[in-house]
């Protein structure tokens, strides 16, 4: 019984018997999510999914409710499914749609909402070249001109 509680416990091996990189609390190391299949690699990169398999992402903004309003307004939508494609590519996530709100939730503490947004992607390894494309927009570029004219 002790061993296979040891053997449970050992890191993984990658090729050439070095033992995988793992992150804390248990969670996959860089290494370790490279050589998963490509549904649990993104499922591995996604904080807010629970699922072990998935081809997509999920972010969840958690904001203070407004009692006055049902609906967060097309604003606060879009800037969310921004800043949750951002969070995507900086785990290593390429987008393959432009993402959707999923819905809201009351939060546990009763002072916020939970706003669920999701998005299909795929590991950045596996994007097409198209997809690895990370686009500038119009205000960064003028705020880069500014920087490198100035």
């Amino acid at each position: 019984m002790a061993d296979a509680k040891k053997a449970a416990k050992a890191p993984a091996q990658v090729d050439g018997g070095e033992p995988a990189a793992t992150g804390a609390a248990g969670t996959p190391g860089p290494q370790d999510v490279r050589l998963m299949a490509p549904d649990e690699q993104v499922a591995a990169r996604s904080a807010d999914v629970s699922e072990t398999a998935t081809s997509e992402h999920r972010k969840v903004f958690v904001i203070p409710k407004n009692p006055l309003a049902d609906d967060y307004g097309d604003e606060t939508h879009a800037a969310n499914i921004d800043a949750m494609r951002q969070a995507m590519i900086l785990q290593g996530l390429r987008p393959t749609e432009d993402g959707h709100f999923v819905g809201a939730e009351d939060h546990p503490d009763g002072q916020s909402v939970c706003l669920t947004y999701a998005c299909a992607c795929v590991p950045a390894a596996l994007a097409t070249p198209e997809q690895n494309v990370v686009a500038v927009t119009v205000d960064d570029q003028h705020a880069l001109e500014a920087r490198t004219n100035g």
